[in-house]
């Protein structure tokens, strides 16, 4: 299972705004399984891979 920010151009605080502001739809995300990728985007987690 990998996560990542989909705006590398965002300032450490931001990341972590992010990330806590998306922390429900990631743990989902965790409990269907992997291997899976999945970008956190600023209004939404997104399934990237496969």
């Amino acid at each position: 299972m990998l996560f990542y920010l989909d705006n590398q151009q965002l300032r450490s605080a931001e990341m972590v705004e992010r990330l806590v502001a998306r922390r429900d739809a990631i743990h989902r995300a965790v409990e269907k399984g992997g291997p899976a990728a999945y970008a956190v985007r600023h209004d939404r987690v997104e399934r990237t891979w496969p």
